[in-house]
């Protein structure tokens, strides 16, 4: 399990939407429950959500955990496209139906697709007479928030699909206990089957085919407002190499901002000036790695407490305890014990 703190999200550059915690509570609903009713929620959630508009990834894959935990729910992503769409999803809708055919509505739907989730892209692939929608990870999205995508996906396809000619024609999973008749139900569509990605197979044929929708006038005022939003999107490149690299480093009792700055062949002035552009620092980024791989590390509950602590760099599981504490407002053992780890 991905988990990581709600609080103190410099990282919001590497996580998901906030839109997603209203989505998701407004979804439950249906199952008469709410994220109030998960104390570990609420202590991650603090008093305040962050104003950047966005949650780390750990913490969003924590959010799907008690999501699926509270709607008693296995298949609660799956089903959400049933049960709430977010605005984000519907400002693509209108985009991709706004389009002169279905080729152009697609190539919009991947193009702005980072503005519904940052956790995942749309890769277009074209096949012999298919045209295959990848679902790629970025980082370890949680397998409910794939699904919930690929639910997503399927919906806004069918709706484009008026004359119900067959446009989707098999949906992908990744998931070993796959019931394709179930699966298929649930997303409304003619197949689905069980692969290695995430992916929607479409009828290449209908590509070039005129969408009764389309509207010259909307279309590029759409577009405009897509790109404006997408421009304002954070950027992650940098950032996601300092990290990777203080990830390699944990534990090594030297990450130090040289060891980090060399393999990427610049002074560790330059990075600390480059971040700092960012809006972040390297000494931001490490209390962040040691958070985001202290809460994943206590979710998988293969290593104690103390294990971890020295995992992590700390001197002493004090150390560990007290930045714990610092980052979601509960002991690591308060925490474990939540997560129902032995």
């Amino acid at each position: 399990m991905k988990t990581e703190g709600f609080k103190s999200v410099t990282g919001s550059r590497l996580g998901e939407r906030i839109f997603w915690v209203p989505v998701i509570n407004q979804a439950l609903k249906q199952y008469e429950r709410s994220l109030d009713h998960s104390n570990l929620i609420q202590n991650l959630l603090g008093s305040n959500q962050p104003g950047s508009g966005f949650i780390d990834q750990a913490s969003c894959s924590l959010l799907w955990d008690e999501a699926a935990r509270l709607s008693d729910d296995p298949f609660f992503g799956l089903r959400l496209h049933r049960l709430f769409c977010p605005t984000p999803l519907n400002a693509i809708a209108l985009t991709a139906q706004a389009c002169p055919n279905l080729g152009a509505a697609v190539n919009n739907m991947t193009r702005f697709f980072s503005i519904v989730s940052t956790q995942v892209k749309l890769e277009v692939r074209a096949l012999d007479d298919l045209v295959e929608i990848v679902l790629k990870p970025q980082g370890s999205p949680h397998i409910q928030h794939f699904e919930a995508l690929t639910g997503y996906m399927s919906k806004l396809l069918n709706q484009l699909d008026l004359d119900d000619e067959g446009l989707l024609k098999n949906v992908t999973l990744c998931r070993p206990d796959l019931d394709p008749e179930f699966y298929a139900r649930v997303l409304d569509v003619p197949s689905v089957s069980v692969g290695e990605h995430y992916s929607l197979q479409l009828e290449r044929r209908l590509m070039d085919k005129p969408l009764a929708t389309a509207d010259n006038f909307l279309l590029p005022r759409f577009t405009e407002a897509m790109q404006d939003l997408l421009a304002n999107m954070p950027s992650h490149d940098l950032v996601e190499q300092v990290k990777r690299r203080i990830h390699i480093l944990l534990g090594s009792g030297d990450m130090s901002e040289d060891r980090v700055a060399g393999p990427m062949n610049i002074s560790p002035r330059h990075l600390r000036r480059k971040l700092s552009q960012e809006g972040t620092s390297y000494e931001q980024l490490v209390d962040e790695v040691r958070r985001e791989s202290a809460i994943r590390m206590i979710g998988e509950g293969q290593l104690s407490l103390t294990s971890i602590a020295y995992e992590l760099g700390f001197l002493d599981p004090s150390s560990f305890t007290r930045a714990f504490r610092r980052w979601t407002d509960m002991s690591p053992t308060a925490f474990k014990r939540q997560l129902g780890k032995p």
